[in-house]
């Protein structure tokens, strides 16, 4: 995987030291921006530089791949993560993961985000196929996987943690999208 991916409007790039203010800032505190997610908002920026020094090391291992979202010569304003569901051989699947920060809600950018890292993902001649986990009630992203052409593959009951709504496990969507076999 590239660790600069470019856009039209958006550069996005593995986590630098010096990130975690703009993260801290922009999401990693926001309940609203984490309401869906496994994880609480940080109380305070070390929380946040530990998470990106985790997803640093993840990159070097091959664990997974974060990519930090940015408007050119501007901060990060989101992420979108890469997590391969089997560590012993090259993976053919790949779990999705994404935020962006409210005030860039609603201008079309996660969507471009997102379709620069499927097409870097598809590149990869082991992947196959790339899926998504949406709580049953984030329209949003469900709206916006559907957009890219992620396919709603059913519902995993009492499935996922997502502590700021409940500390109860959550039903949760499987969208994917598959490789296409042949020329």
């Amino acid at each position: 995987m590239r660790r600069v991916l470019q856009t039209e409007r958006l550069r996005l790039r593995a986590p630098q030291p010096g990130d975690e203010h703009a993260a801290f800032v922009g999401w990693a505190r926001d309940p609203e921006v984490l309401r869906y997610l496994g994880w609480r908002p940080h109380a305070v920026v070390t929380e946040t530089r530990a998470q990106l020094d985790w997803d640093q090391a993840r990159w070097l291992k091959r664990s997974a791949w974060t990519w930090l979202i940015a408007e050119p010569r501007g901060t990060p304003i989101g992420l979108v993560q890469l997590i391969p569901q089997r560590f012993d051989a090259p993976s053919h699947h790949l779990r999705l993961g994404f935020l962006l920060a409210r005030p860039h809600w609603g201008r079309g950018l996660m969507r471009e985000a997102l379709a620069a890292v499927l097409a870097e993902a598809f590149e990869q001649t082991a992947v196959w196929r790339v899926d998504a986990l949406c709580d049953v009630d984030n329209q949003a992203s469900a709206r916006l996987l559907q957009a890219l052409r992620f396919g709603c593959e059913g519902v995993l009951r009492r499935h996922s943690l997502h502590p700021n709504l409940s500390d109860e496990p959550r039903d949760v969507a499987v969208f994917a999208q598959l490789r296409r076999a042949g020329p």
